[in-house]
């Protein structure tokens, strides 16, 4: 408001002074002042109006009692002071002259103005009235007297006969006014509040950034000294790092960011950093610490190195990891449990970690199983263990992967391992057939498997399969074998990314980019027929040369991963001898077994397997995708799946052209090209398969038992670029309850290939 006002106060109090905003300038608009501000007057102004208004209050007191004196006839005390009109120049000058001259009002005369006493009073004049009661306004309004300067809105105005306008303000409009400026105030308040929180806030997140650097630092340390089998000061670092995750872990827990995981939209990143800052806390004091004081009690030396397993230090880690387990999985909750964030380098930090803990959480459900058999898998205390390594190549596909072209032997003693030349396969006569090992699965799958180990993954189950496999090794080299390891061209370019390379006789070199492609494709298309399996062979054993010498330098991390990548994706399978060690292998997942058929409460799967029935390496050319659909709960407790199976020949009339020889079908009636499938459809135990349909490539589709399993069996002939797509119901028992369906199916060449061509 341009012009200050005030009036005496209704106890009979003196009214507050004047403080002027300016409006006491003559001939200056209201507002502005004449120090020039245009807001407040100088100390000296002030001043000069306080004594006016001291003034003014004396005039009013002995007016008051001159009033008294003439009443009674008494002689006043103090006798009225006549005051002179303003000074010229002064806004209002006319009527102030006549307003002083008034025996109505008492004045009295400044530099600035006229000091009016009366009831009410404007900026810098006031009004008092002569017999000092306060004027009353009337109606909605409270009259304010002054010489015309601007109230701002909402007010009216008329002028007085003595020259005075008179301004009527609506009752409230400073209680509205000192509201909006306490509400301004708090806003102003919070504002200060938020900078001086945020400002806080900055320098916290830079110093759990900080600590973050520095336990990365030495988490880096800490893995270069395991490998290197530094063990002593694995402790000391070990308390360090958990030193500085109970920093930020009690940085990150604090008011402040509290108060910034509820901001909009951003709330979400602040708080995917607290999950990931508290899980570390817990896995470095419940894992990372125990675990190297563990470690610092095995034997000095790398884990591994030159083809030697530490076995005191790995039985630490393995007996670490599993001891840490619970710490392990519920760290590995939180952390999957975050959920979007918006922050580019938050989400990426998030996807980070979540793949860590992930693989992190897969080996220490590996360790937890394996752990209690893991010393005497490694012949422990001067024992020594044989382990068949069986090379399966996915272009002559079989349902466990595919056809068996060489083998070699593993020997561990004490940890220190040796491996045997990879040779071909064995092929006995029926009278040097091998004894059954299962009526019902030879019956389904061929017989030939107790004659030819090359045969042994038509059938889906691995332990059947390695069983015939053992008796075929001894029947020729008369050598028992403690387990059969399957692998794949696929699993093996994953292990020469960690190591290295190894080259081909004319000096072709296979790595982590290549293997897949050279040994599935190339082979047979480069190379004469008579010398294509012998390469298989050699690139294999050199492989497994250069993995056994080379896999102490590779971050175990990394060589963890690779592992698991290649149980997953069904390319590393094993089978065990002992039942005890069998159990470890079931447990992580990579025995590749059918389902128990005695137990319907076990983890559903849907089996889709596949075997070449064509004779041929055209498997090369083979896209096979399947895909879940959403389970249905029936009313009988079980649940129903639609499941699709796309089969795809992607071979171009080109390639089908110049098809090699030992790469074309050669099976009777098959035409060059024709990718003959043999396509098998398992149900879970206690489940069933229902509603088969086919489109594109009609083939016909029996149903069949194994050991009491339901599944449905065809064979199909796709040539080049022709597709099949088989779609059915998959239901579950009832006492597998709300277990979700997993799918099993035979590994391909597909990532591999499009990989490789890319």
């Amino acid at each position: 408001m341009a012009g200050n006002h005030f009036k005496g106060s209704g106890d009979g109090r003196p009214a507050v002074p004047p403080r002027s905003n300016g409006a006491g300038r003559p001939s200056a608009p209201g507002g502005i002042g004449q120090n020039g501000a245009g807001n407040r007057t100088s100390p000296g102004e002030t001043a000069m109006f306080t004594a006016l208004y001291e003034q003014s209050q004396k005039a009013k007191k002995a007016a008051r009692a001159n009033g008294q004196a003439a009443a009674t006839g008494a002689t006043p005390a103090v006798p009225p002071r006549e005051v002179s009109a303003n000074p010229a120049g002064n806004a209002g000058s006319a009527n102030a002259a006549g307003n002083a001259s008034s025996s109505k009002d008492v004045g009295i005369t400044g530099n600035l103005g006229t000091i009016y006493t009366g009831a009410s009073e404007t900026g810098t004049f006031a009004r008092l009235d002569d017999s000092g009661a306060e004027f009353v306004g009337s109606g909605s309004k409270e009259d304010y007297y002054d010489f015309g300067l601007n109230y701002g809105d909402g007010t009216s105005s008329s002028t007085t006969s003595d020259g005075l306008v008179r301004h009527r303000h609506r009752k409230g409009e400073n209680k509205n006014r000192y509201a909006a400026t306490a509400v301004v105030a708090v806003v102003a308040v919070v504002l200060v509040a938020l900078g001086v929180s945020g400002f806080m806030f900055f320098n916290s997140a830079k110093t759990v950034k900080a600590q973050a650097k520095e336990a990365v630092g030495i988490v880096a340390d800490l893995k270069g000294k395991v490998t290197s089998g530094d063990f002593s000061t694995l402790p000391d670092d070990a308390k360090k790092i958990n030193d500085l995750c109970s920093s930020m872990k009690a940085e990150t827990s604090s008011p402040l960011w509290t108060m910034a995981s509820f901001v909009p939209v951003y709330g979400s990143d602040i708080n995917a950093v607290r999950t990931m800052v508290d899980a570390l806390s817990d896995v470095s004091s419940g894992a990372l610490v125990p675990m190297a004081d563990n470690l610092a009690q095995a034997t000095p030396g790398k884990l591994f190195q030159d083809g030697t397993i530490n076995v005191s230090a790995l039985q630490a880690v393995a007996d670490s990891l599993s001891d840490s387990s619970r710490a392990f999985k519920s760290a590995n909750e939180k952390i999957q449990g975050i959920g979007d964030t918006h922050i580019a380098q938050v989400t990426e930090l998030v996807d980070k970690v979540k793949d860590g803990f992930a693989t992190l959480n897969g080996a220490v459900d590996a360790a937890e199983k394996v752990a209690p058999v893991l010393p005497q898998m490694l012949g422990a205390n001067g024992q020594t263990r044989n382990y068949l390594v069986y090379a399966m190549n996915n272009v002559e596909i079989r349902a466990c992967g595919g056809f068996g072209g060489s083998q070699g032997l593993i020997s561990v003693t004490d940890g220190q391992m040796s491996i045997g030349d990879f040779v071909p396969c064995i092929a006995r006569s029926k009278d040097e057939a091998v004894e059954s090992v299962d009526e019902e699965d030879e019956a389904l799958f061929g017989d030939h498997s107790n004659l030819y180990n090359s045969g042994n993954a038509y059938s889906p189950d691995w332990p059947r399969n390695s069983q015939r496999v053992a008796a075929l090794w001894k029947s020729q080299y008369g050598q028992d074998v403690d387990g059969v390891v399957g692998i794949d061209p696929v699993f093996l370019q994953y292990l020469l990314g960690l190591v290295g390379n190894v080259s081909l006789p004319d000096g072709t070199v296979v790595d982590g980019t290549n293997a897949a492609k050279v040994l599935m494709h190339d082979v047979y298309w480069n190379y004469p027929v008579e010398e294509s399996d012998g390469i298989f062979a050699s690139v294999a054993s050199a492989a497994f040369d250069k993995i056994l010498g080379g896999i102490g330098d590779v971050d175990v991390t990394k060589l963890v991963g690779a592992f698991e990548r290649g149980a997953e994706e069904g390319r590393l399978i094993a089978w065990m001898r002992n039942n005890d060690e069998q159990n470890a292998i079931k447990e992580t997942g990579i025995d590749a077994s059918l389902p128990d058929p005695d137990d319907p409460s076990a983890d559903p799967v849907a089996g889709v397997y596949f075997n070449n029935l064509s004779f041929s390496k055209l498997d090369w050319y083979l896209n096979a995708d399947t895909q879940i659909g959403q389970g249905i709960k029936n009313g009988d407790g079980t649940c129903s799946y639609r499941i699709t199976v796309t089969l795809t020949n992607i071979m171009t009339q080109e390639e089908a052209g110049k098809l090699p020889d030992y790469v074309a079908a050669s099976a009777p009636d098959a035409a060059r090209d024709d990718e003959r499938l043999n396509v098998s459809l398992f149900a879970p135990t206690g489940g069933n398969i229902s509603g088969l349909t086919v489109e594109g490539t009609q083939f016909g589709l029996g149903a069949a038992t194994w050991h009491g399993i339901p599944f449905y069996s065809g064979t199909v002939d796709l040539h080049a670029g022709e597709t099949t797509t088989i779609t059915y119901t998959l239901t579950t028992s009832a006492e597998a309850g709300d277990k979700p369906l997993a799918l099993r199916q035979t590994p391909t060449c597909q990532a591999a290939r499009d990989s490789a061509s890319a």
